[in-house]
């Protein structure tokens, strides 16, 4: 299996955002991405794209204005697309489905079992991420965050014992909320609370050059990273993340 190089792009208020420690920093709107980053060429040198609607509130109006960016998008990139965002219900998801995602991410019902099977009926396992905030709780245990991080939730490990939800969807996203946007590199050792399991892990949080991602690929446990850093991998990083990962024998698509 090919090991994934994953984009995400944080959209809130019709403007993309930078993030470090989940502190919002504000730098442009669709336009200014495509004008000052050749967007388009990045999406050339990745596996996938993650768009996340990162409003505390997803209201309707928020919503619709995440579908027109979504397919303001989509006109000038061709590469499988996960939505997520305010996902509390089926119709959400159907809204993101016939708004050309092929997966959607579940981040803040994530263990809503009665959800998931629904969509999961629907539109099958394999088009169901799971997106897991973590850090560390007063005990030291990697603990899950929700509603964009405020509100503490159950364990890494604790989740990892749900059969039967991990059963119901495909991958998941563990997102490091300490290593969000500084650029140091991926908490690999999150590894440790999670049982064995077949769904195909993606962690995210601290991508901030090529070697990073070399460290965590020669693990055999994560299919993927997912990195939201603007500055450090757009316009032609990402691709020449892929070229030193090829050089050293990691599995990863060739695109040339």
């Amino acid at each position: 299996m090919f090991k994934r190089i994953i984009f995400a792009l944080l959209y809130k208020e019709n403007n993309f955002y930078l993030s470090r420690n989940f502190s919002l920093q504000k730098v442009g709107d669709l336009n200014w991405l495509k004008n000052n980053f050749a967007f388009n060429e990045t999406c050339k040198s990745i596996d996938e794209l993650v768009c996340l609607n990162i409003d505390k509130n997803v209201s309707i109006k928020s919503k619709n204005n995440f579908i027109k960016m979504i397919n303001e998008l989509r006109k000038t990139i061709f590469i499988p697309l996960t939505l997520g965002g305010g996902i509390k219900k089926k119709e959400d998801a159907k809204l993101y489905f016939e708004n050309g995602a092929d997966k959607i991410s579940i981040c803040s019902h994530y263990d809503d079992i009665g959800l998931i099977k629904k969509i999961s009926e629907e539109y099958g396992p394999q088009s169901i991420s799971i997106f897991l905030d973590y850090k560390k709780n007063h005990k030291g245990q990697n603990s899950i965050y929700i509603n964009s991080g405020s509100s503490p939730a159950s364990t890494i490990s604790e989740f990892f014992k749900k059969e039967k939800i991990l059963k119901l969807v495909g991958e998941i996203i563990i997102n490091s909320i300490e290593h969000d946007g500084v650029g140091t590199g991926l908490d690999i050792k999150v590894l440790n609370d999670l049982k064995k399991i077949e769904n195909p892990i993606l962690l995210m949080g601290g991508a901030g050059k090529p070697e990073h991602f070399d460290i965590v690929f020669k693990n055999s446990r994560v299919n993927g990273v997912v990195t939201a850093n603007l500055f450090n991998f757009l316009g032609n990083g990402l691709n020449k993340t892929r070229e030193i990962l090829i050089k050293k024998n990691i599995n990863v698509i060739n695109f040339i």
